[in-house]
């Protein structure tokens, strides 16, 4: 049976596990990989549309960007400050900010304001859970304005798929391993007699259900309370019942056949 062919039907057909569950390990990391780049692919897909969407946000608002020079570690901007630009709220209704003065008028965010705030010699970046503040001095001598912001996002958009697709491939070989190497416990409740091999193949395929919903959940407009809980419930379950179904003597044969 080919992967893809498992694929399809391991959420239907548990018959699936007793063909597979003899099978060479090596195929069985070859349909590891297969629920890896499902994973990553739906991930990836889902991060770029949402960063599309922040970019199309952001686009009406790049022409008001001043232009911006640092030399020897000091900014100035070609705008009257303070020039503070009000971007919105986010979901705890803290209002997102840009600012930009150089003349030392404005000290601080206001208490309810996180965003960037750009000092004379220094960033101050400040988000929900921290604020961090980087030293110009650390920048090279530059311009930025409107168009370089532009080029810079366009750049960012083409290399993001392969960064954030890059990371995603990794960190999911390692958690899908791991999740098959804890469902290989579940999948002993069922097949007390298999050796560790059969064992983790079971666990591997067991993965596919939750997996194919996993990816695709991001893409609908359903939001599940505790998906994890369902997840993992659906590993066990299908791990337990596609080891009792794997371990089971095969069925006898037709007896018209047992006499020919």
């Amino acid at each position: 049976m080919s992967h893809l062919g498992a694929l399809s039907k391991v959420s239907f057909d548990l018959g699936v596990f007793a063909n597979v569950a003899r099978q060479k390990l090596r195929r069985t990391f070859v349909y590891l990989l297969l629920l890896v780049v499902i994973s990553t692919a739906a991930t990836t897909t889902m991060w770029m549309l949402r960063l599309r969407e922040g970019v199309r946000w952001l686009e009406p608002h790049l022409d008001e960007i001043p232009t911006i020079t640092i030399r020897n570690g000091v900014a100035s901007a070609d705008v009257e400050q303070p020039w503070v630009k009000r971007l919105g709220n986010d979901d705890d209704g803290s209002e997102v900010v840009a600012i930009i003065d150089t003349t030392g008028t404005l000290k601080d965010f206001e208490p309810n304001q996180i965003g960037v705030f750009l000092k004379k010699r220094e960033v101050v970046v400040k988000n929900k859970e921290q604020t961090r503040i980087v030293p110009l001095s650390k920048f090279p001598d530059t311009t930025i304005g409107p168009d370089i912001v532009r080029d810079w996002i366009k750049q960012a958009m083409r290399r993001a798929p392969f960064y954030i697709g890059g990371f995603l491939g990794i960190w999911y070989l390692f958690a899908k391993t791991m999740q098959a190497l804890l469902l290989v416990l579940m999948a002993l409740i069922g097949a007390r007699t298999f050796r560790f091999g059969q064992l983790f193949t079971i666990a591997v395929y067991a993965l596919t259900p939750a997996v194919i919903l996993d990816s695709a959940l991001p893409f609908t407009k359903l939001h599940i309370p505790m998906f994890w809980a369902i997840y993992w419930g659906l590993g066990i379950a299908y791990a337990i019942l596609g080891a009792k179904r794997a371990d089971a003597p095969p069925p006898p044969p037709p007896a018209d056949a047992a006499v020919l």
